[in-house]
């Protein structure tokens, strides 16, 4: 490789990787617009204005670009709950705080939430690219990221390895709550059969659980 070539190689890479944002800042667009369906080569490629040629440059397949635009997601996700999460003052409403941030964080963005959450984990869907060396590898870390500040927030410096791991537990627990509950209200709109209970009335209930369970872990003497 000649000196030249060598000198421009971090200037191609830079802007190489600025390409491949914007694909993916495309593909998230059409997503959070029509749905995973529209999220298409031909679709990406066509509003940026470039040939589907030209996009496996950056991305050889549907599934590399599923898998990218998933991580992204995710990305998105435990950025902002970690974000709310810092602010909070304290401990005992961590996890309530967490439910109300994941709620508000997908109730108007369904589409990603299916995407991310919905049949691409559920089922082994080739066109998605998600399996089990990807969730190991690229989403369970990210995921991690969030229990370990929930728990570096909720767990004292006196508590046994046993309490830090019960109180992760429930971390985990209230995020699969928040989960579930999201899931219920994309299954309530999809088939336009609304909750018996509004939005705020089982984000409230989900959240105030979950903090009287904290605080019932930090007052316990044991938990010291």
């Amino acid at each position: 490789m000649s000196p030249e070539k060598r000198q421009r190689s971090p200037r191609v890479r830079k802007k190489r990787e600025r390409m491949r944002q914007e694909i993916l800042a495309a593909a998230r667009d059409i997503l959070l617009q029509e749905g995973p369906e529209a999220v298409t080569l031909n679709a990406v490629s066509g509003r940026l204005g470039m040939t589907k040629p030209a996009l496996y440059h950056y991305f050889d397949s549907k599934e590399a670009l599923a898998r990218s635009l998933v991580t992204t997601l995710i990305d998105e996700e435990i950025n902002a709950l970690t974000d709310m999460l810092a602010e909070v003052e304290s401990a005992e409403r961590s996890l309530g705080t967490m439910i109300r941030g994941f709620h508000a964080h997908y109730a108007d963005r369904l589409h990603a939430f299916r995407f991310v959450y919905g049949q691409s984990q559920l089922y082994t869907i080739p066109e998605f690219g998600v399996d089990a060396d990807m969730i190991r590898d690229e989403i369970t870390p990210r995921t991690r990221r969030l229990f370990d500040q929930l728990e570096s927030q909720l767990a004292n410096s006196d508590m046994s390895a046993d309490r830090r791991q019960a109180i992760r537990r429930l971390a985990f627990v209230a995020w699969t709550s928040a989960l579930g509950l999201v899931t219920m209200l994309g299954i309530a709109e999809a088939t336009r059969d609304p909750l018996l209970h509004s939005d705020e009335v089982l984000v409230d209930t989900l959240a105030r659980a979950f903090d009287a369970r904290v605080a019932d872990q930090l007052q316990d003497p044991a938990s010291r």
